[in-house]
């Protein structure tokens, strides 16, 4: 029975170590989840900038009547394909 004393000190001392170790880890956990929170709000703030800014220099292309007909198709395949692929962007970051 003495013996028994030791081990069992031992072993809540362990458990007391796992206890803060998990502890730690969540910790880390809620702040990496917090940091790519802010991370995939602030992607989804520059998409929205970007898509601004491509429909502002289209309007502006288009309204100064310097382009033909084939020029206006072709910005309009480019900016669609942009749109596609910030869509794309924003799909894999909100899976």
């Amino acid at each position: 029975m003495v013996e028994l004393n030791p081990s069992l000190t031992n072993l809540q001392e362990k458990l007391q170590l796992l206890i803060k170790h998990v502890t730690a880890l969540e910790k880390e956990n809620q702040q990496l989840k917090n940091s790519l929170s802010s991370h995939k709000e602030h992607q989804a703030q520059l998409d929205l900038q970007l898509k601004q800014s491509q429909a502002d220099l289209t309007a502006a292309m288009v309204s100064k009547g310097n382009m033909n007909e084939e020029e206006k198709q072709k910005w309009v395949k480019k900016i669609d394909q942009y749109v596609k692929e910030i869509d794309h962007s924003l799909n894999n970051l909100n899976p």
